[in-house]
């Protein structure tokens, strides 16, 4: 039985994932949905490793019917971006009443600290809902910056820093993440096509 769901997204071709610590801590069966835009699909996947203290997670589809995610468009930054810059994020927020399609939010980042100060965040001006946690925050030019978290506010969001996610990759084996960016020239609209092939829904069971 479903007891929840979130959001996930490609971070290596080979089926890794990257969420929030939160949106897996209790499941005991993980499963996604979304892959390659059929949502009437769904593929197993496990847990490799988590860190709790900044709430990510790495999960890895281990499914006999999957083989790739294909070439990410994308990279995942190992740097921070600063105030004022434009940012967006892509998730599938409260999916029992607004559907399967993929959600568009942006902004910009408000502070390159979190809640009460928090160094591994930033706080955002884009809107976020039960649902988009564990999504990508994409920078301007297309690259993942943060991953969704928390909303404290109606008016403030707060997303984990890459190079965190950056530092978990490496202590998990064989986890090469991202690509090469394909998508800095295209228009917002354009980016969303192409990316909202690598963001799934994440469904779990207690």
């Amino acid at each position: 039985e479903l007891a929840g769901s979130g959001t996930c997204f490609a971070i290596a071709s080979k089926g890794y994932l990257a969420t929030c610590y939160h949106v897996v801590e209790t499941a005991s069966k993980i499963r996604i949905r979304g892959v390659a835009g059929d949502f009437d699909r769904t593929y197993d996947a496990r847990i490799v490793i988590t860190d709790k203290s900044n709430d990510l997670a790495i999960l890895k589809i281990e499914d006999p019917a999957f083989s790739s995610f294909g070439t990410l468009p994308y990279t995942v930054a190992n740097k921070m971006i600063d105030v004022g810059e434009d940012v967006f994020a892509l998730g599938y927020p409260l999916k029992a009443y607004m559907g399967d399609e993929i959600k568009l939010t942006n902004g910009i980042v408000s502070s390159r600290t979190g809640f009460q100060g928090d160094a591994t965040s930033y706080q955002l001006s884009v809107a976020v809902y039960p649902g988009n946690s564990g999504g990508p925050l994409f920078d301007s030019r297309g690259n993942v910056v943060g991953v969704v978290n928390a909303r404290l506010l109606e008016s403030a969001t707060y997303a984990v820093k890459t190079p965190y996610l950056h530092t978990l990759a490496q202590s998990a084996d064989n986890v090469v993440m991202g690509g090469s960016n394909q998508l800095a020239d295209l228009s917002l609209a354009e980016k969303v096509k192409r990316l909202r092939q690598f963001v799934y829904v994440i469904e779990i069971a207690e």
